[in-house]
């Protein structure tokens, strides 16, 4: 039985696909029909494997999720399987991996565009490449409309600013707390008539 392997490789991230090729479906010899493993590595992540699911579902939001960000659209994907969510982070990118082992807490991995370009650009190769003969669960693109873009990038504009108008208010609040009271002063009269004035009291 013919075992290949091929690999996807960018700056910060690595994807390789390990199959062989599907007699049934009469594909070539140099063809990946059926999908046996995957392993995606990030640098400064742990290492990622999983089922054709798995792989799928990362598929689905990153792609989805990228797109929109190019077009203005900041907001959050999830998978239609639940494990896999990616949602802005400040300035940067919050990706969310649920595992299907009970007792395995949640995997967060922070990217900055550039991460998440190479990753992208991983998957997009990975969905063109004619080596693999594999239909992937993800959802066909579709142009966006212009009335979506500029409603979409309205909202993210809002959340925005309120996000930020929220962080001024607390950063200010925060300050007012550190600002001395001086309760050192008291008003007295002195003996002649001119006026009154503070003094120190000691």
């Amino acid at each position: 039985m013919i075992n290949l392997s091929y690999k996807f490789v960018q700056n910060s991230s690595s994807l390789e696909l390990s199959g062989m090729p599907d007699v049934s479906n009469g594909d070539p010899n140099e063809t990946i029909g059926i999908l046996s493993s995957w392993t995606l590595k990030i640098i400064g992540c742990p290492q990622l494997e999983g089922e054709k699911e798995h792989l799928d579902s990362l598929m689905q939001v990153i792609l989805q999720y990228s797109r929109s960000y190019i077009s203005g659209i900041r907001k959050t994907y999830i998978s239609t399987t639940n494990n896999v969510t990616i949602s802005p982070f400040g300035i940067s990118h919050k990706l969310l991996l649920k595992s299907s082992i009970k007792g395995v807490m949640p995997l967060e991995i922070i990217l900055d565009d550039s991460e998440l370009s190479d990753l992208t650009r991983c998957l997009d190769l990975l969905r063109f490449d004619p080596r693999f003969n594999i239909k992937w669960n993800i959802i066909s693109d579709r142009p966006f409309t212009r009335k979506y873009i500029i409603k979409s990038v309205s909202n993210t504009k809002n959340n925005s600013n309120f996000f930020y108008g929220l962080i001024v208010f607390l950063f200010t609040s925060t300050l007012l707390l550190f600002i001395p009271k001086n309760n050192n002063f008291e008003l007295r009269e002195t003996t002649n008539n001119s006026l009154t004035s503070p003094e120190l009291i000691e």
